[in-house]
């Protein structure tokens, strides 16, 4: 057993800590406002004068591709407390409280490139669930911390421990 651990440990805290490498460049890129590309949303004039609905709220998780968002405020127009909203390319943080313009398509409310979110300022998310907004990169990312810091710490405690025992 003594000698298990750390076999296992080696090769958990390569891939994990390289995920985890990933996932902070990933986020790096989202803080510095990276957009991906991503089709346009087909709701005829999408800019903010056009929209449907104005809302002030935040992205309190993800349900597939879409996001839902928890709605604290509704300027203009009708919707439900936690919309579901295809995004259509629009990237949104979880620690942020934002002014949304919403069209709708198909009988659903959609956000759109031609009408960025307007950031209002900082809050907390919603929920845990709130994370799943962020690019896959950084959930995976942030997934492989754990592990990441579990093995360094086996790889750690085992070096000290070998160190204590060299005259």
């Amino acid at each position: 057993m003594d000698r298990l651990l750390p076999a296992v440990a080696w090769p958990v805290a390569l891939v994990s800590g390289a995920v985890v490498v990933v996932g902070l460049l990933t986020g790096l890129l989202v803080l510095f406002g990276l957009q991906p590309d991503g089709e346009d949303c087909d709701c005829g004039d999408s800019g903010p004068r056009a929209a449907d609905i104005v809302v002030v709220g935040q992205v309190a998780g993800r349900q597939g591709d879409d996001l839902v968002l928890e709605v604290d405020d509704v300027e203009r127009g009708r919707v439900r407390r936690r919309p579901v909203v295809h995004t259509f390319g629009v990237q949104l943080r979880p620690w942020r409280e934002y002014r949304l313009w919403l069209f709708r398509d198909r009988g659903r409310p959609n956000l759109s490139r031609e009408a960025e979110p307007e950031a209002l300022g900082l809050a907390l998310p919603t929920s845990f669930g709130a994370l799943g907004a962020l690019p896959q990169p950084l959930r995976l990312g942030l997934a492989g911390l754990l592990p990441f810091l579990a093995s360094a710490t086996v790889l750690a405690l085992r070096r000290r421990e070998e160190d204590s025992h060299r005259p």
